[in-house]
This record gives structure tokens, sequence and C-alpha cells, in this order.
């Protein structure tokens, strides 16, 4: 009997315990982390670890003051970033045999982009890519550095919308762009056979034109690529705080990432669904294949849209790769994991056709020496 009466006692005390605990907890919410050591990634292939290893810690506070207050200071930090992303976009095309003419469709400024030989299996069909850059960088030639490796991998026809983007063109414009060129394609061919999206601020673009296609009626894309996707422009997820000095591309939240955002938002609010499309409905979406690494500072983001997507009963594949940072697939092209990541969208894209799983990437060696700019991933 006094062993039960101790038992209970202790049950008694635990019970108190945790109910005393648990609104300490709610209440505080937020946690502190303390200085922690991030050991390099022993699950990624060798290649992108050697990488890795070459890499210095990226500098927050640096990246934090990276803030401009007028469209001019804007323009003097994308110009030069453009610059060499189109210089990388024409050595790459040149190495893959990849043309790149541009175009204009419904007024809007395109590149037709063509590997040298169509794949079989892509025989009628239409990769419409949305380039990504946090809807601020990578106007022009620049835009078409993703869609040249597209074209190479998957072997198949590529449109890229060279789309209006601020300081001189805030939202609505890019979606504006986008749905003028998709409902003029529609025109002369039919919606099926036809892949759409894109990378970062691409992925979140596009998200943004398939909703404004489902609330409109209009025919949509067969499949959709929402590589890494800027889904939501507030600082919501995880990990834009975890992956903070962690992801050596976009580094912090707080900076460029976030004041480019404000700067395309305009006079959106942040979580309109024109500008964080992960606030809009998912009902009706196109099957999605997603992207994202370990150490991609919107890999939440990334997770946040698949469930969406899963919970709206969609078809949606979700990759993530160890140590990779923010759509590195494009950076580190002669890694492994990014000729996986082409593979596997190709064979998402064809879902239903046989597409070999490649394991050597489409890449010359001839771009080792090539100093591929981090605004390409952005």
């Amino acid at each position: 009997m006094q062993m039960m009466v101790r038992r209970n006692l202790r049950l008694s005390t635990l019970t108190v315990f945790l109910m005393c605990s648990a609104p300490l907890f709610a209440d505080e919410g937020s946690w502190t982390i303390g200085p922690r050591t991030l050991p390099p990634s022993a699950g990624a292939s060798e290649v992108f670890q050697g990488y890795l290893a070459k890499l210095p810690p990226p500098d927050v506070t640096a990246a934090k003051a990276d803030v401009f207050e007028t469209a001019e200071q804007w323009e003097d930090w994308v110009r030069p970033r453009d610059e060499a992303t189109a210089a990388a976009a024409r050595k790459l095309a040149k190495a893959l045999s990849v043309s790149a003419t541009p175009d204009t469709i419904a007024g809007v400024r395109v590149y037709r982009v063509d590997p040298p030989e169509i794949a079989a299996e892509h025989k009628g069909h239409l990769f419409l890519h949305v380039h990504g850059g946090a809807y601020v960088l990578n106007g022009g030639e620049a835009g078409t550095f993703e869609a040249i490796l597209l074209a190479s991998h998957l072997k198949i026809a590529v449109l890229s919308i060279d789309y209006r983007m601020p300081p001189a063109h805030p939202a609505p414009a890019a979606r504006e762009d986008v749905i003028a060129v998709w409902n003029k394609l529609l025109e002369d061919r039919s919606h099926s056979g036809v892949a759409m999206g894109g990378s970062s601020g691409g992925a979140g673009l596009t998200m943004a034109a398939i909703q404004h296609m489902i609330e409109s009626g209009t025919d949509l894309p067969t499949v959709l690529f929402l590589g890494t996707p800027g889904a939501d422009a507030t600082k919501t997820g995880d990990t834009k705080y975890l992956n903070e000095g962690v992801d050596p591309g976009l580094i912090a939240w707080d900076g460029v990432p976030a004041e480019a955002l404000k700067l395309y938002a305009g006079d959106y609010a942040l979580t309109d669904p024109m500008i964080s499309p992960i606030y809009g409905e998912f009902n009706g979406f196109p099957p999605s294949y997603l992207i994202s690494g370990s150490r991609d500072l919107m890999l939440s983001d990334t997770i946040r849209t698949h469930r969406k997507l899963r919970q709206a009963g969609v078809d949606a594949d979700l990759h993530v790769y160890e140590g990779q940072a923010h759509a590195e697939y494009l950076i580190f092209l002669n890694a492994p994991e990014s000729a996986e990541h082409f593979a596997e969208l190709n064979r998402f894209v064809l879902k239903h056709l046989p597409a070999p799983l490649a394991t050597e990437s489409a890449v010359s060696n001839e771009l080792n020496e090539v100093d591929i700019p981090k605004s390409v991933a952005y």
C-alpha cells in the first residue's frame, strides 16, 4: 500500500511538473541555440565534398549589411552579377552545343534554347522555363543558364521567359509576362506535353502563375519543376534560421533575399499569394518535382510546398540532397548530385515513358575552370 502511495505521489508530481512546464515553453516560444561546429557532409559524394572543402565559412555580418535604398544601388549591385552569369551561360552553351536564340512572344522577351538533338521521347514536348534570381537577378542572357542545362540534360526544347523585374517593374509585372507567354502558346499548341518551372524565384513565380491559371480556368502545363521554391517572402520556416551562415549562397535571409522580395512585392503584402504562393490554393496543381538540400536556407519553403501539394492530393516528389545549399545543382555541375537531379527530373517529366537514370554529368570537363557566379543559384 505504501509503495502504491509513493508511486502515485511520483506520478502526480511528474504530472504537475509537466503541466507547469508546458505553458512556460509555449510562452517562451523561441529557442536560443549556441555556437555549433558543422563538420563536412559525409553523406555527400566525394566530388561534392571536395567542393565544400574549398568554401570559406559564409560571412553573415557582411551579408546582412547588403541593404540598398535606391533603384540605382540595386542596379549597380545586379549589373556585374548578371554580366558574369551571362558570360558563364554563353560558355556553357558553347561547351554543350546548345543554342539560345532571343525572340519575343506576346510582347515579352524570351529565349528559345535548343539542344543539338531532341530525344525521341521528347519529340513535340516543350519545357517552359522561368528563371530564378530573387526577382531582381538573371535578366537577359543570364536567365538562360539553367535553361541551357535543362535542354542539354533532358534533350528537350526549352523556352525561357525573360520577364520584367524590379526596381523598374515590381509585381505583378513578372506574373503578367509569364501568363501572357503561356496564353499565346496555347493559341498554337496543346497544353499537354508542356513542362514548366525553374529554381528559386522562378519556382515561386511558376506557383503564382499556376494559381492564377487555375482561378481563371486556363489549361495548365502537364508537369511542374519547383526547384527549391521561393514560396514564402516572409522569414517563416525553421531553415531560414537554422541554416543562416550555413548556406554559402544566400547566407542569411536578412539582407539581399528579404530586401529583394520587398522590392518585388511593391504595393502587395508579403503574404499575398501573388508574392508568397504558399498562402494560396494548391488544389488542381499539376504533378510537381521539388528539390532542395540539407544546407539550403529555403529548405523549409520546399518542405512546406511539398506538404501543401500532398495535402491537396497532388502527385509530388521531393528530393533533398545531403550537404547541398540553395540550388547548388546549378553551381557544382560536375558533382554526381547535379547529374542525378536532372535525371530524376527527366524521369518525373516523362513519368510514364522509359527514361534511363544518368550517372554521369552531361557537362563538359572544359568547364572545370569556369568561375560560376553564386548569383546563378539565387
